[in-house]
């Protein structure tokens, strides 16, 4: 399976990066396709939040630690180390609970939410040995 963004144009659909490309190629030409097909009017937002869900995703399933053992704790942990919050409360039992910030795909197009993913595949990628973030993006892109 592989997940691009294409656009139309006229009556074909045209990859909309380089990327795009080289992923569409890596299916057999006469491979029967199957796609669901969504419009996406922040590209470059949909870009940064499926490589961000992406990195966790791939953190998770290196399990650094216990804190980072699934996507959601990687997504938690890397919100936390960034602060990308909007506050902290206090349960009764005394605890503090970190109120994260939201990343749906309404708000990836801020300047806040692009700079906490910049940072965030920064942080992912040196947890990998890697200090190219193109270079893991690349590493992603091959491992789905």
């Amino acid at each position: 399976m592989i997940d691009i963004v294409l656009f139309r144009q006229g009556n074909i659909f045209v990859p909309f990066s380089d990327d795009d490309l080289s992923e569409a190629l890596t299916l057999s030409e006469s491979e029967a396709l199957r796609a669901k097909i969504s419009g996406a009017k922040k590209i470059r937002a949909y870009r940064e939040l499926c490589a961000y869900k992406s990195s966790c995703d791939f953190i998770a399933s290196h399990a650094f630690n216990e804190n980072m053992d699934t996507k959601r704790k990687v997504d938690c942990m890397t919100k936390l180390k960034l602060g990308f919050t909007d506050g902290v409360i206090m349960d009764p039992n005394g605890n503090l609970h970190w109120i994260e910030k939201s990343l749906k795909y309404e708000n990836c197009h801020q300047p806040e939410a692009h700079a906490f993913i910049t940072k965030a595949l920064e942080e992912h990628a040196a947890l990998c040995g890697i200090f190219d973030v193109d270079q893991y993006l690349h590493g992603l892109r091959r491992a789905k």
